[in-house]
């Protein structure tokens, strides 16, 4: 980790790949992970994947801005 870069935005963009990784696997298997039903969760996906998108604007905010 370099001088420039902030734990938090370290962090967040991290947490941002664990979203979008789950928005994959909840896009690509049937799965019944934290629902009722064993199917693909195309709603899970989409909220996954806008979670890592912000997630990742977050990070970029977070980083320490060079002057």
């Amino acid at each position: 980790m370099s001088a420039r870069t902030s734990l938090p935005a370290v962090l967040l963009g991290l947490l941002g790949v664990l979203f979008i990784a789950f928005a994959i696997f909840y896009a690509t298997t049937d799965t019944g992970l934290l629902a009722s039903t064993v199917t693909r969760h195309y709603k899970h996906a989409v909220v996954a994947a806008v979670l890592g998108v912000l997630c990742f604007i977050g990070a970029n905010f977070a980083r320490r801005r060079q002057i």
